[in-house]
């Protein structure tokens, strides 16, 4: 009889030991038993359960699909990236100025805000002038030349759609910052400005006028940004869109019988970039620095 309880609680305690287990489901198919003990943002650190004793492994969160713990708690990890917990303390703000605005005639501050996890807000603020000026070259009795010398604003506002903040690192996924990722970004340009222009009035007779340019833009950009060690952004994007604007070329013909000109077949309003006749195809593109803060 003493044998049979012995042997009854053995099997008790055997039993509970195996109900004890935690078990990692692996995303390749493998089931790790394990005594798990710590789970962070990126890593898992468990024992193997036949050997606790044993050395302590470190798995990465997104290798595994799900972990049942022993008192049946399950906890999965196909949405990990997309707790917002993840990235409390992170700052959600960035200036931004646009690297290389000044050689193209003008200088573009920013400023972009979190509104959550892949999504964010973002402003900006063009000086057109606030940059190098172009030179226009033209003959008139002699080689002349005179600069643009282009004064104006510009203004803009967008709404990114980003993907999940994380990149691959080694061929591994890795969760970084609230506002690191591949975007897409609605954005809408509008501006106006002045500056030089070289007119022809005929029988080689040039003489300098100024034209006064107004302009708008329906953009969609695609881009994706980084963020160094939680102090700098990089921001590289491009964009397609629609423009409108009343530019005319910087080397003008003038009808000596209407005092008219002949328009533009392609402008570029320092913000953007138009293809073809007014309304048309328009193009974006650009680098950005900035800091972030919280």
């Amino acid at each position: 009889m003493k044998k049979i309880i012995l042997l009854t609680l053995l099997f008790i305690c055997g039993s509970q030991l195996l109900k004890a287990q935690d078990k990692i489901y692996r995303k390749n198919g493998k089931i790790v038993e394990a005594k798990v003990l710590e789970i962070g943002a990126a890593e898992i650190k468990y024992k193997e359960y036949n050997n606790l004793d044993g050395p302590i492994y470190i798995l990465e969160t997104d290798r595994v699909k799900k972990i049942i713990f022993a008192d049946g708690k399950v906890q999965t990890f196909e949405d990990n990236f997309k707790d917002p917990e993840l990235y409390n303390g992170q700052a959600k703000k960035a200036i931004k100025i646009n690297f290389f605005s000044p050689l193209y005639g003008y200088t573009e501050f920013g400023f972009e805000r979190s509104t959550g996890v892949g999504k964010s807000y973002e402003l900006s603020l063009g000086i057109i002038g606030l940059g190098k000026s172009t030179q226009l070259t033209y003959y008139n009795s002699q080689l002349q030349d005179v600069k643009t010398k282009q004064r104006g604003a510009f203004i803009s506002g967008g709404y990114k759609f980003g993907k999940l903040p994380d990149f691959i690192l080694f061929g591994r996924t890795r969760m970084t910052h609230l506002m690191q990722g591949t975007y897409i970004k609605p954005i809408l340009y509008f501006g106006n400005y002045s500056e030089n222009m070289v007119i022809e009035k005929g029988n080689s007779i040039y003489e300098v006028g100024r034209q006064n340019v107004t302009f708008g833009a329906l953009q969609i950009e695609v881009g994706k940004q980084w963020v160094l060690g939680d102090k700098l952004v990089l921001d590289m994007y491009e964009g397609l869109g629609y423009g409108i604007d009343n530019k005319k070329d910087s080397y003008q013909y003038l009808y000596s019988n209407t005092n008219t000109a002949f328009n533009d077949e392609a402008a570029f309003n320092y913000a953007n970039a138009r293809a073809g006749k007014s309304p048309s195809i328009s193009f974006t593109f650009g680098i950005k620095l900035g800091l972030l803060v919280k």
